[in-house]
Parts: C-alpha cells; structure tokens; sequence
C-alpha cells in the first residue's frame, strides 16, 4: 500500500523525474502555456505554483530556492520581475489545465497547461531570443579556437641528417643481430 506516498512516479526513477519536471517549468515559465500529458502536468503544476510563490517572495533566498530548480539566471530574473508581480493579488490557483483529448499514437490523455496571467506574444517571443541567445553565442565562439588549432597540428617533416641516419642504422643493426646467450657458471 503506498499510503501517504503523494510523489507520482510517472514510471521513471528519481534523478529522471526530476529533469523532466525542471525542463517542463522552464519551458512553461518561458513560453506560458505548454502541451503534455495529464499525468505530467498535474505533476507540474505543484512545482510551477511552489516556485511562483517563491517569486512573489522576490528576495534573495527565494531568488535561490527557485535556482535550484531552473539554474539559468537570465530565467529566474525574469521569473522574479515578470512573472512573479502578476501574482501579487492572487494566493493560489497560478496554473490551469484544458484537456485536448486523447494522443494518436498511444491514446494518452493530452493537455494544455499554462499560466492563468499570461503576457502578449511579442513579451514571449523577446523572452524567447533572451534565453536561446546566450546558446548560438556560445557555439560561433568554440568553432573558430577549433579551426585554428587544427592548423598548428599540421607541421613539415624536415629531411633527415647524416648522423641521425647513422644512429638510426646502428639502433637497426643492434636489433637485428644475436645477444650471446648467458651462462651461470658457479666457480667453486
């Protein structure tokens, strides 16, 4: 009996539910409104109210708290000063669900769940480009250090002197040529 087990596992192990219900309120904190299942959105939902009461908090401590579920900066200031101050009046109820019926391909029940205070879609589309911006920058950078690299690795061989071809004939030889075999003679 799982009585008083209120977690849903949403037949994943610990680590794994987790991601998913971080990566899950980050895209419904960015885009407001997402579209999953209904086991995951009810699963959502408790953390996205949690952390948007934590954002009407706006200090410090609560700036971290919900760091620790979405760690990118630039997300959290804007759920602190964007999303959070909507709230103010409101003591619960931050999320709403409609269902859209059922997947095609497993028949899993689909739904919308999002933010009852949304902002217009020119605010989500800036938040948007904000986030994703800091990725595309990232990636130009590495790709010019790798290209010069490459080219330092390209080095000349330079023709070979006369001693070095010696020593390498002696090296040659040395192998080539029988080592006594070892005697152990005790003298008496």
């Amino acid at each position: 009996m799982r009585h008083g087990k209120r977690v849903k596992k949403l037949g994943r192990t610990r680590e794994h539910r987790r991601a998913l219900m971080k990566n899950l309120c980050r895209s419904l904190f960015i885009f407001e409104k997402i579209r999953t299942t209904l086991p995951k959105a009810k699963a959502t939902r408790q953390v996205a109210e949690r952390l948007i009461e934590f954002a009407k908090r706006n200090n410090l401590a609560a700036k971290r708290q919900i760091y620790r579920y979405i760690p990118d900066h630039k997300l959290v200031r804007i759920i602190c000063d964007e999303i959070g101050p909507k709230f103010a009046e409101r003591t619960g109820g931050y999320t709403r669900i409609y269902r859209m019926g059922p997947r095609l391909g497993d028949g899993a029940e689909m739904v919308l769940l999002e933010l009852v205070e949304q902002s217009d879609a020119s605010t989500i589309v800036q938040r948007r480009k904000l986030i994703e911006r800091r990725q595309l920058v990232e990636s130009k950078k590495e790709k010019k250090p790798k290209e010069k690299s490459k080219e330092k690795k390209v080095k000349e061989k330079k023709p070979k002197t006369k001693s070095k071809e010696k020593k390498e004939d002696q090296k040659t030889k040395a192998r080539k040529s029988p080592k006594p075999a070892k005697t152990n003679k005790k003298s008496k």
